[in-house]
């Protein structure tokens, strides 16, 4: 199957990917887990040789599988994050397995914050949070370099005080 015949994915086209920066934020983010598992997985082989319960060795294993996905589908999942900021409304996409593509008209967009965590501030990335009136329609872009972010709450503050005004 060639480029052109290929399915797209579900609100792929046109979207603005964020930073590839994000992956090794989100593994910063996640080592304080890791360590935590890695210490479940030790204390239970120890007590389980220690004790001679064969099970508690076995049940090591699951907080390293628990870990094993964000370790290998990080980069995927921070792959499939995309935004876009057309003339109505901002599309903002995310999901492997499950996709999930949501709109949000700029009239209805109430507030916009720029949120930076240390990690974040570390690698130049800032998350992009926006609410509504609803609850379901608020959003997060995360791993958005700091200029996109001021960039993008400055075009989503504009175009939604224009567009209340024509209302």
């Amino acid at each position: 199957m060639d480029d052109s015949t290929r399915p797209q994915r579900l609100g792929g086209r046109g979207l603005t990917p964020v930073s590839p920066r994000l992956v090794p934020a989100r593994y910063i983010a996640a080592v304080p887990w890791w360590v935590i598992s890695l210490a479940i997985a030790i204390a239970c082989l120890v007590l389980g040789l220690r004790l001679g319960w064969w099970w508690l060795e076995v049940l090591a294993i699951v907080p390293i599988l628990w870990c094993l996905p964000g370790v290998l589908l990080t980069p995927r999942r921070v792959r499939a994050i995309g935004y876009r900021a057309g003339e109505e409304e901002l599309t903002l996409a995310s999901g492997l397995m499950f996709r999930s593509v949501t709109s949000t008209p700029y009239g209805r967009v109430q507030s916009v914050e720029i949120h930076e965590g240390p990690v974040e501030r570390r690698y130049g990335i800032a998350r992009l949070s926006y609410s509504t009136a609803s609850d379901d329609a608020d959003g997060t872009i995360p791993g958005l370099p700091r200029e996109d972010a001021e960039e993008l709450k400055e075009l989503l503050t504009r175009r939604g005080i224009e567009r209340m005004q024509s209302l």
